[in-house]
């Protein structure tokens, strides 16, 4: 049975065992497995052949191309994963890439114009414009240098979910114990020692809108209960509030760091156009936000649409996350002037995109697919393919 693969590589950047991983379950016998057991599996289970293997954000792009129904004034362009990690694949011409880099991409489809670059640009030399604009604070530098790879990748550490808690924690931990004065000895576990304080639990509890700041107060006293009980220190009203100013800030950053990565991609390979630093500085102010009150989501959707596809944990679960990428993608755009075209750039959610686009691709490979296209994707059965 034809199948596709789906990966993700972490810091130790073994591709092999990325590659091998989720296999493991399905070849490694129980020790009370019987014989008739094991000749019955072996009958029952297909014979799988990977015909294609992607990461997740290709294959989030893919699953988007392919359920989003072709129109003349949608292109999608691009995959964002925003959940533990965070990483983009981008629709590029074949021009604007090294000779070496498309060999392999010529060798098979000597006409292709586009081809599909995933990015990751949370590794540092793609993250040089964080350091060279020295977005990162102490907090960040502290955070970075506790990591298991210092420097490794700058950008996730200020945005991915398995660094957002612990960036919260930080922050929350400098500020309870130097301008409160409170003492380690009173403060919770979660705010004293690394990696206890879960982006999970902020995005369910702490940014919840349904929580006021006396319910979230309770909530904490039970979930990050004091470290000693006969402290004095407890959860309040005024203390709650203030892990949901920085837990809301760090967030807040995380999108308008997203944003604007997508938008940098968008103008780095041509899909749109922003004006230089010398340009902003002879242009008019940005419109303030009275000033486009006014305006309907509908109003910024101009006649072409890129369409980038999203997926992942934060993007798609944390309270108001996307509408923050969405409006700081809007701003950018408004800012960086008028498009050619009048292009807009549209976040669409694609659920469990890594699983379905490598579904997709690997249809495309056994042409039960015909191709995948800036605009969407084309079904077809090939009569000649005995898997179809």
């Amino acid at each position: 049975m034809p199948t596709g693969k789906g990966f993700a590589i972490n810091s130790d950047l073994n591709l092999r065992e990325a590659l091998l991983d989720g296999y493991e379950r399905h070849i490694r016998r129980a020790n009370h497995e019987s014989a008739a057991d094991a000749k019955r599996l072996r009958r029952t289970l297909p014979t799988l052949r990977v015909v294609a293997i992607t990461n997740d954000t290709v294959g989030t792009l893919a699953s988007l191309a392919y359920s989003v129904p072709s129109l003349p004034n949608s292109k999608a362009v691009m995959g964002l994963i925003v959940g533990s990690g965070c990483n983009a694949t981008i629709l590029m011409s074949m021009d604007a890439l090294n000779e070496k880099k498309t060999l392999p991409v010529r060798a098979n489809q000597p006409d292709a114009s586009e081809v599909l670059v995933s990015t990751e640009w949370t590794l540092r030399d793609s993250s040089r414009p964080l350091l060279e604009l020295r977005i990162a604070s102490d907090w960040d530098n502290t955070l970075t240098m506790r990591s298991s790879r210092p420097g490794f990748q700058p950008l996730e550490y200020m945005v991915g979910g398995r660094y957002i808690g612990e960036l919260v924690r930080i922050i929350a931990h400098d500020y309870f114990k130097t301008v409160c004065g409170i003492p380690d000895e009173a403060l919770p576990v979660a705010i004293i020692e690394p990696y206890r304080l879960t982006t999970d639990l902020l995005s369910l509890t702490i940014a919840s809108v349904s929580l006021t700041k006396k319910d979230l107060a309770s909530e904490l006293q039970t979930k990050l209960p004091p470290h000693q009980s006969t402290a004095e220190w407890t959860w309040t009203e005024e203390s709650a509030g203030i892990l949901r100013t920085i837990a809301a800030t760090v967030q807040n950053r995380s999108a308008a760091i997203a944003a604007a990565a997508t938008t940098g991609l968008l103008a780095c390979t041509g899909h749109i156009h922003l004006r230089s630093l010398e340009e902003l500085a002879s242009a008019a102010p940005t419109p303030t936000k009275e000033a486009t009150s006014f305006l309907q989501p509908s109003d910024l959707r101009s006649p072409e649409e890129l369409v980038v596809g999203f997926s992942g944990g934060v993007i798609q679960h944390y309270p108001m996350y996307k509408q923050h990428v969405q409006r700081y993608i809007d701003q950018v755009l408004l800012r960086g002037g008028p498009q050619d075209g009048g292009k807009s750039i549209f976040l669409r959610e694609a659920s469990d995109g890594g699983v379905i686009g490598v579904g997709v691709l690997a249809g495309t490979t056994k042409g039960r697919i015909e191709t995948i296209t800036g605009a969407g994707m084309k079904s077809v059965e090939h009569k000649n393919d005995p898997q179809s």
